[in-house]
């Protein structure tokens, strides 16, 4: 072995990515797969080296990425540790820091109510879509659907007015 190993057991995106990356597990047909992790970025550019370049740089006495000045690493020269991650695993944060899930039937309400508000929706969609199947439109259009055909009939109701 190298002795080289991961940062972590399974790939996250950055605390401050705007969509995190949501793999389906292998029994289920989510649009993303293990294979589709982005590769890593540093100064707006994707990393090219790999470990074996990281191997080759140790046994020469190097750093194990290239860097200039000795602080600033060079634009796409830099290891993408993300192409190693192979393996999907259930992680332990849920996006928007915890709160769109369906862990528990409350945080499912929450999150049933902000598709029938239309609040982010197609977002949430996406994110199931993404883990479980690209079929799960479905769900969420009829869900939109026939929410507001009962919001509008209890409006019709309420203006209503009855003379006797």
């Amino acid at each position: 072995t190298t002795g080289i190993s991961l940062p972590r057991p399974y790939y996250m995106a950055d605390e401050d990515d705007e969509r995190p990356f949501i793999c389906s597990l292998p029994i289920d047909n989510g649009i993303m797969s293990c294979s589709d992790v982005p590769a890593r970025r540093e100064g707006g550019r994707a990393c090219c080296l790999d470990k074996e370049d990281v191997v080759y740089r140790q046994s020469i006495g190097l750093s194990p990425e290239p860097l200039t000045n000795g602080s600033i690493s060079v634009a796409g020269l830099c290891v993408n540790w993300n192409q190693y991650y192979t393996r999907c695993h259930t992680g332990s944060s849920n996006p928007h820091k915890g709160a769109i899930n369906f862990d528990n039937i409350a945080y499912a309400w929450i999150v049933i109510f902000q598709v029938i508000t239309l609040e982010g929706w197609v977002e949430i969609m996406y994110y199931v879509m993404d883990a479980h199947s690209f079929y799960n439109f479905i769900y969420f259009i009829l869900l939109i659907i026939v929410s507001h055909a009962y919001t509008v009939s209890i409006k019709n109701v309420e203006g209503t007015h009855y003379i006797d």
